[in-house]
């Protein structure tokens, strides 16, 4: 039997929303299909009309599941669900819940979303084999995940968007280059006028960290699995790499489904 559920990241700088499904039985290396998408800046209010349009085309809706690092739009987000809905959204937002070990001084201050990436992956990636999660949104992390499963830890740096904003907000001439002009293209080395020059500078030297700490957390034997809004442009540079645009809503919905949350819903 296929069931549907609602799922929703909050960020920092977007939020977003999938609707998967979620079949009775699911092998290894499978995950929850999306089927519809949208995302929302970080101050927009919750699209209810477009959920109820999902909603009516589902069948054995499931309640839904919100997380993000972002705690003050979660809370607001919860408020502006309607009740027609169905319940309001558990927001996943404790550690304990994850079925894997945590390997960090402080795991219950682990971003939520880099947990997410790691339940995906653990369900992707072959067994006995370490994987890399490179996740490009505002903050780009890099974090590893163990041959036996386990979440060790990784880097934390600036996004392409907020090394841009940087550039022009703490300079008194370079331009801002925005989201949509860094993602055009693999961008030329030598830039030969100035937002050319910053475009290659934040894409190439965004790379040449990302593929630095691979090396150095990990080496050569680690699968590479890529997300987030750069992450397509990234993984077309990093060998091997696997590109997953929804790994931390398909993390949620794995989340999700490990309690007896499930109800019927008619279209």
């Amino acid at each position: 039997m296929i069931q549907h559920r609602l799922v929703i990241d909050v960020g920092n700088t977007r939020v977003k929303l999938g609707l998967f499904t979620w079949p009775s039985s699911r092998p290894r290396g499978e995950l929850p299909a999306c089927i519809e998408r949208t995302s929302l800046l970080a101050d927009e209010p919750l699209p209810c009309e477009l959920l109820a349009q999902w909603q009516s085309a589902a069948t054995n809706w499931l309640p839904a599941a919100i997380a993000g690092s972002n705690p003050n739009d979660v809370e607001r987000l919860k408020s502006e669900w309607r009740s027609s809905l169905g319940p309001a959204p558990r927001t996943v937002a404790n550690s304990d819940d994850f079925p894997l070990p945590i390997r960090v001084e402080e795991p219950r201050r682990v971003g939520i979303d880099r947990l997410l990436n790691a339940v995906a992956v653990n369900e992707l990636r072959s067994a006995n084999r370490p994987a890399v999660i490179v996740d490009s949104g505002t903050a780009t992390t890099v974090d590893v995940v163990s041959a036996d499963g386990a979440f060790e830890g990784g880097a934390i740096l600036p996004g392409l968007a907020l090394s841009a904003k940087a550039l022009h907000e703490y300079t008194a001439l370079l331009p801002l280059v925005s989201v949509p002009e860094l993602g055009q293209a693999t961008p030329e080395p030598l830039g030969r006028n100035t937002r050319a020059a910053i475009r290659s500078g934040l894409f190439w030297g965004q790379l040449g960290a990302v593929k630095e700490l691979i090396e150095r957390q990990v080496g050569s034997d680690a699968e590479i699995f890529v997300t987030g809004g750069g992450g397509a442009l990234l993984a077309e540079h990093l060998p091997r790499a696997r590109f997953e645009p929804h790994l931390p809503l398909q993390g949620l919905v794995l989340i999700a489904g490990r309690e007896p949350l499930a109800v019927s819903r008619s279209p």
